[in-house]
Formats: structure tokens, C-alpha cells, sequence
């Protein structure tokens, strides 16, 4: 989040928040994803059995979105 903040690109528009996970919070958070306010950015995922190449992805900064392990 901060690299985004910082690199400022277009109009992307990033903000820090701290949220207390509760029920009222989470029909909130529904209502943005379901709305396409929020967008969550998964640029890859990995099988279980190839985590340390995922985890060698982001620590070498190449990911530009989140990297999900399949279980």
C-alpha cells in the first residue's frame, strides 16, 4: 500500500484505514466489493507445493497485485 501511495499512479486512489473486523464491518466492506468500489487485485496464484516461488515473487518486488496460495 505505501509503494502505491507513493508511486501515485493515475487516478488510482489508495487510503489507509484501520477497521475494527466486526459484523457491521464486513456487510460494509460486501456492499463496496459487490458495488465495484473496492477492487481486490490478485495477479497470481500458486499451487500449495510452489509457495517458496510465490514468496521469492514478492520479495524480488515483482508482484503488482496480490499473490494467493491455492491449498
Amino acid at each position: 500500500m505505501a509503494r502505491a501511495a507513493l508511486m501515485g499512479k493515475g487516478a488510482t486512489n489508495v487510503k489507509f484505514v484501520t477497521i475494527a473486523v466486526n459484523r457491521e464491518n464486513l456487510a460494509a466492506l460486501v456492499r463496496l466489493l459487490e458495488t465495484d468500489k473496492v477492487r481486490v487485485v490478485i495477479e497470481q496464484t500458486y499451487p500449495f507445493d510452489k509457495t517458496a516461488s510465490a514468496v521469492a515473487h514478492v520479495l524480488e518486488h515483482h508482484a503488482s497485485g496480490k499473490v494467493a496460495i491455492v491449498v
